[in-house]
């Protein structure tokens, strides 16, 4: 795992390329390199995995007519490699960066990002075409930033190392009301209009003079729309594709020259792949979780549980929310734009402490995107059994139901009765921007910000939503949520959160035959009734305590309720003072009174509404945007 910047541009020299690479330290604090060849420059930051000794970059063909600098891993490499070979290529290392090289050089630049099997951001300068060519991986664990500055087109992995090129008080629209609904910001969108993030299975070819073009190289609907012809109807036979696929995912993503590990939360998703780890393993796998003194959070029995099982080196650090209080301004202001999903916390708590053992770890994320674990998903089962109570007896449940106060013991259950209420009379399409839009509402975010920055979003949110108008709504969902939600929020959180902490994660349910196999099957494969993940539970159930099979989902779930009436009360405030809200211009102040007035009151839960606007309003103090 690494970080890279380049530009082509005649108006910066190596120093410019040396400093801003630099800037990306904590992605890669083994190692750096430079290349810079005017107009090209080419920079490099190296956290060292895969051959410690030969795998320096920026990387050459042996004619010296390409370079590379290259983020992430290539789980595939050694069989590339192996087929390389057999074609009459030699090889000087043993790494997966020269593999790319020649990769290249075999079979082009698209056959060759078709053939890599991993998780990438990639910048190839090819001489003698005078080319540049730069990836981004099919589903966006590597994050890519570029922008054109004048005649300068410049990339980075993370959007810190372009900030001196970036006209900071140019807000993007489309971004600011994109984070207040989802909470983050998709590709390819920033906070920053004319800063894009690259979208996953695109390249940019880019010219000498820093004209570029956009390409996809992999299509996820093309797969999804073939595979309506192949779907795996033998549930027997797909549980057995399932298990041979994942282990060998699990044993690809194993391959490390320094000490490896995993996160296990004790949820499904990371008990399965640490108890496959064990199983591949010949020694005892080192796993890693968080438990809360707080007891009312505390959920590390779970973990606990699965370790003892799998005879794991497991290390649980105990953590009080005071601990996480302390890395909050740290961890929002490594995103360089803001971020609401505030389990980022936490995350960074436990990639921290993996850290201090291990520098790679293997994660359970994306099982929930392609498997059916979130609570959404039953959005349409609890809309159709609202829809079947009697007219009279809803509009009693919904006044008894706005008479409870929100607390701590009535709280989740509020939220949730709310939820289903209002998303019930909802055509599908409505029910997924509803359900997807974790921070405002359309309707809400028209009475927060003001006219002159106000965009409807529900068409970007939707859009791949309404790609598939004759799937039904479950298989859209999964869709949609894999090309919107893991790039924009769960990849960007568990990349952030990893690299400030020099820790290489890996995702084994994001192998692409593993994806591909999941749009092969039936919805009722994954949820059925209120059974979610059904098929990953009946699969890998020889593989944990029958008692982890039963928990309900659990995230890592911050107090922010307690928090903004407690320890975060003052800042809140400051952060949304009626005189700084009306000069800064953006938002409706007498709108946010309503929202801390009710919030303090106990007549509303609006700790998500609040934790947005808190983190947008300490990005925008700390880079002065005006």
């Amino acid at each position: 795992m690494c970080g890279i910047f380049g530009f082509i541009s005649n108006n910066f020299d190596l120093k410019v390329l040396k400093s801003h690479t630099d800037i990306l330290y904590s992605r890669g604090p083994d190692d750096c390199g430079y290349y810079y060849d005017a107009p090209v420059g080419l920079g490099h930051r190296r956290l060292s995995i895969i051959d410690l000794k030969s795998g320096a970059q920026p990387m050459f063909s042996d004619d010296k007519t390409v370079v590379i600098v290259f983020n992430g891993e290539i789980y595939n490499f050694k069989k590339i490699k192996t087929r390389l070979e057999q074609s009459g290529y030699s090889f000087q290392t043993h790494s997966d960066t020269e593999v790319i090289i020649k990769c290249y050089q075999k079979y082009g630049w698209e056959s060759c990002l078709n053939l890599l099997e991993g998780m990438f951001a990639i910048a190839l300068w090819d001489k003698r075409l005078k080319r540049l060519f730069i990836a981004r991986d099919r589903y966006g664990e590597k994050p890519l930033y570029y922008t054109k500055c004048e005649d300068s087109f410049l990339f980075s992995s993370e959007l810190k190392a372009l900030d001196e090129f970036i006209d900071k008080k140019k807000i993007s629209i489309k971004g600011l009301n994109l984070f207040f609904s989802l909470t983050y910001i998709p590709a390819p969108f920033t906070i920053f209009e004319d800063v894009y993030k690259l979208k996953p299975g695109h390249y940019i070819e880019v010219d000498e003079k820093g004209n570029f073009e956009i390409k996809v190289y992999y299509d996820l609907k093309s797969i999804v729309e073939n595979n309506q012809h192949y779907l795996i109807t033998d549930y027997k036979a797909a549980k057995e594709m399932l298990r041979r696929l994942l282990f060998e995912s699990v044993e690809e993503r194993m391959v490390s020259d320094v000490p490896l590990g995993s996160f296990l939360s004790g949820g499904i998703d990371s008990s399965i792949v640490s108890a496959i780890m064990a199983k591949v393993s010949s020694e005892p796998i080192k796993t890693f979780s968080i438990g809360f003194k707080e007891k009312a959070y505390d959920e590390s029995r779970r973990s606990a549980l699965v370790a003892k099982h799998i005879k794991s080196d497991h290390t649980l650090y105990f953590l009080s929310h005071k601990d996480l209080l302390e890395i909050v301004d740290d961890a929002l202001a490594y995103f360089d734009e803001p971020f609401g999903d505030s389990s980022a916390i936490p995350s960074l708590m436990v990639a921290k402490k993996a850290r201090e053992r291990v520098t790679v770890v293997l994660t359970g994320d994306c099982a929930d995107e392609l498997f059916g674990g979130y609570e959404k998903y039953l959005g349409s089962y609890y809309a159709a059994q609202w829809n079947k109570v009697p007219s009279f007896f809803q509009k009693l449940i919904k006044k008894w139901i706005n008479l409870i106060p929100h607390t701590t013991i009535t709280n989740h259950t509020l939220r949730k009765v709310k939820k289903v209420i209002k998303s019930a009379s909802l055509t599908p399409n409505q029910r997924y921007i509803q359900l997807s839009s974790l921070g405002f509402s359309t309707n809400e975010k028209q009475l927060l910000i003001k006219n002159e920055y106000y965009q409807s979003t529900d068409n970007e949110i939707g859009f791949f939503f309404n790609e598939f108008p004759n799937l039904n709504e479950l298989d859209r969902t999964f869709y949609s949520d894999v090309k919107l939600v893991l790039e924009g929020d769960m990849l960007t959180k568990v990349d952030r959160m990893c690299m400030f902490s020099s820790l290489e994660a890996r995702v084994p349910f994001l192998d692409s035959k593993i994806v591909d196999f999941s749009f092969r099957l039936p919805s009722n494969f994954k949820i059925e009734g209120k059974e979610k993940k059904k098929i990953l539970k009946d699969t890998f159930a020889d593989l944990l305590p029958k008692e982890t099979l039963s928990f309900s989902k659990k995230g890592f779930g911050l107090p922010l309720n307690i928090w903004f009436k407690n320890e975060l009360k003052q800042e809140l405030l400051e952060l949304l003072d009626k005189d700084f809200i009306q000069t800064q211009g953006i938002f409706q102040a007498n709108y946010i009174d309503k929202l801390l007035e009710e919030h303090m009151n106990n007549q509303e839960n609006h700790s998500f509404k609040l934790w947005v606007l808190f983190v947008f309003q300490k990005w925008y103090k700390r880079h002065w945007v005006h």
